[in-house]
């Protein structure tokens, strides 16, 4: 006498238990692909921060004030590049000192001008100086083992003394008229700096972090130290050359930001620091390593910029303004570590 066995609780379908498996593992690749955040929430984020915008101060997007926030999106912009090279490397990596470097960098070009050097050349000591003062950022968090939270507050206020000390306390002006060009100049209505400055930096740095095999040995050693140091990577070697990075991105700011000013201040403007990582990280930089694309960097520059440029011609108070950037950092930090958790939990889905 035959009997048919009937399924229990215990015996799930092979082909329910095989569609979890597949969406979990679409849920674990959506959520390590970060696309939600670079190419499809950015973009919704910036639509309403320009709605916002011309509510909160009508005009913000006239082609003056476009002008004026481009060139201002151009300096913090960089800066957010130069977080976005050392955060991505894992490690605890960050650069607190950019903007105390883009000062000095600015006087000493200014000195070196009133000196009589050429234009050019200054320039190039001025980029030179910003490498120099970012490797020895570097020294002191890969050869000295200073945390970089640590070692990078100590040079801000280091470099910034620095600067004080070579523009005596102030201001410095008379800059030649071919040098104001770089930050005040147009070619058909769109800014100098923007076209001849941030897209080529924007372009070299986006085909070197996702192109090519340096681009490939620092997402690595982000997202796995251990995995990159049994590769052969020279992981401290690595995360110096980050520092290095930064601090020559942080010195073409200073000449730009000189050049748009017509002058240099010795004063490190300390906004610019936590704009330049709320930039980074809003762009999908993970905080903790591995991930990030220039791509996402620009467009969360756009977001922050309109944001910020539209409080300030709304006459906003300055405290309000800063505090609600100091908010959007923490919530998107917040939705990182939300996020990272969400991937350990589609992970263990899509193996179990």
């Amino acid at each position: 006498m035959s009997t048919t066995q009937l399924p229990t609780s215990e015996q799930a379908p092979p082909g329910g238990a095989t569609a979890g498996h597949r969406g979990a593992g679409a849920l674990s690749r959506l959520l390590e692909s970060r696309v939600v955040v670079q190419y499809g929430l950015l973009p919704v984020v910036l639509v309403g921060v320009l709605i916002a915008g011309e509510i909160l101060a009508p005009g913000v997007l006239s082609p003056s004030n476009l002008s004026s926030m481009t060139r201002f999106g151009v300096e913090i912009g960089i800066l957010g590049f130069a977080e976005m090279v050392v955060i991505i490397m894992g490690g605890g990596g960050i650069d607190l000192s950019v903007a105390s470097t883009a000062a000095v960098t600015q006087v000493s070009l200014a000195v070196l001008l009133r000196g009589g050097i050429e234009l050019w050349l200054g320039v190039a000591i001025s980029l030179a100086i910003g490498l120099a003062l970012g490797a020895l950022n570097g020294f002191f968090i890969l050869g000295l083992g200073v945390p970089a939270l640590v070692a990078t507050i100590g040079t801000y206020f280091g470099y910034a003394g620095l600067a004080l000390v070579i523009a005596n306390g102030v201001n410095i002006a008379d800059f030649p008229s071919s040098y104001l060009t770089i930050g005040q100049g147009d070619v058909v209505g769109i800014p100098v700096e923007f076209i001849f400055i941030f897209i080529p930096v924007a372009i070299v740095l986006g085909y070197v972090t996702s192109r090519t095999k340096f681009g490939h040995e620092i997402r690595l050693t982000g997202t796995n130290e251990r995995a990159a140091l049994l590769s052969g990577i020279n992981v401290r070697r690595l995360r110096f050359s980050g520092y290095v990075i930064a601090g020559m991105l942080a010195a073409i700011v200073g000449v730009v930001e000189s050049s748009r000013f017509g002058t240099a201040q010795p004063v490190a403007d300390s906004t610019y620091l936590l704009t330049a990582v709320t930039i980074a990280v809003l762009g999908g930089v993970d905080i903790f390593g591995g991930e990030g694309t220039i791509l996402g960097v620009v467009l969360a520059t756009a977001v922050v910029t309109i944001f910020e440029y539209a409080f300030s011609l709304a006459q906003i108070n300055a405290v309000i303004e800063l505090g609600s950037v100091g908010v959007m950092l923490i919530v998107v930090v917040l939705g990182q570590v939300g996020l990272k958790s969400l991937r350990s939990y589609a992970a263990r889905r899509s193996s179990a």
